[in-house]
């Protein structure tokens, strides 16, 4: 995203999916970067014994655990603007009070 204006108002919640889907992208583009040395390096890489170091692609690179570890990610609230967490609180003290101020 490059118009300030879109990213402006973007609710919170599209703001957390566009993370998710960003930190999704770098996985994969993690995976393409660790397929291409995963090919330089069964190609060269053998031990004194002629064995490769690497038996298996996921002994490199663990595609699933990288995916575990972006699907857990937890923003913590001290991390987080502090003006919008407070807007945030205000806004469900309004919603839980019926709306009324």
């Amino acid at each position: 995203m490059t118009d300030l204006a879109t990213i402006e108002k973007m609710t919170l919640k599209e703001y957390n999916l566009r993370m998710q889907a960003y930190r999704l992208q770098q996985v994969d583009r993690m995976f393409e970067r660790r397929d291409l040395a995963w090919a330089i390096v069964t190609a060269k890489s053998v031990d004194k014994e002629g064995n490769y170091i690497y038996r298996e692609f996921k002994d490199f690179f663990d595609y699933d655990k990288a995916l575990r570890a972006v699907e857990n990610v937890q923003v913590r609230e001290e991390d987080m603007d502090q003006d919008l967490v407070r807007i945030a609180r205000r806004l469900a003290e309004y919603r839980k009070g019926g709306g009324k101020i």
